[in-house]
C-alpha cells in the first residue's frame, strides 16, 4: 500500500533501464533502503545483497513463495488435527478462524461446509448431541450458525 500511495511500484515490478538518470537511480537506493529497514532480520540473511529495489523485492517474493508449500503443510496439519480437548467453545473457534485464515493467506482457502465439518469433528465428546443433530442437517448449516448453538 505504501508503494502504491507514493506511486513507486514500478521500481519492485521492472528492473531499472540501464540508462536510468542520477535521480531514478537515487529514488531506486531509497527504497532498497527502506524495504531493507523493514524486514525482519532473518529474512535480512536470505535476500542480502540485493542492490535494486526490483532484484530486493524478487528475492522476497521467492523466499515466501518456496515458503508456501512447507507452510500450506504445517498449517493444514494443525487445522485437521485441532480438537477442543480442554478450550472453551469460543477460544477453540477463535483459534480454528485463525488457521484458515493462514490457509486463506496462502491461496488455500477453506470452504464454509470444510470449516464446519472440522469444527464438529474436533468438538468435545461432551457436545456430542450438538454435533450429531447439526451434523446430520442438511445442508449443513454455515459455521457461525454451528458455532452459536
Amino acid at each position: 500500500m505504501v508503494l502504491i500511495r507514493y506511486g513507486v511500484t514500478h521500481f519492485i515490478e521492472h528492473p531499472l533501464p540501464p540508462n536510468a538518470d542520477a535521480a531514478t537511480r537515487e529514488m531506486d537506493a531509497h527504497l532498497v533502503l527502506w524495504i531493507y529497514a523493514t524486514l525482519a532480520d532473518p529474512i535480512v540473511d536470505h535476500v542480502v545483497g540485493a542492490t535494486s529495489a526490483y532484484e530486493l523485492w524478487s528475492r522476497i517474493h521467492d523466499y515466501f513463495l518456496a515458503n508456501r508449500a512447507a507452510r500450506y503443510m504445517m498449517l493444514n496439519r494443525q487445522y485437521r488435527n485441532l480438537k477442543q480437548g480442554d478450550l472453551s467453545v469460543a477460544e477453540y473457534a477463535r483459534r480454528m478462524k485463525l488457521l484458515t485464515a493462514g490457509l486463506a493467506d496462502i491461496d488455500h482457502a477453506v470452504t464454509e461446509v470444510d470449516l464446519t465439518t472440522q469444527f464438529l469433528h474436533g468438538i468435545d465428546k461432551r457436545l456430542d448431541t450438538i454435533r450429531v443433530v447439526l451434523g446430520d442437517t442438511v445442508p449443513l448449516p454455515p459455521f457461525e450458525t454451528v458455532f452459536s448453538h
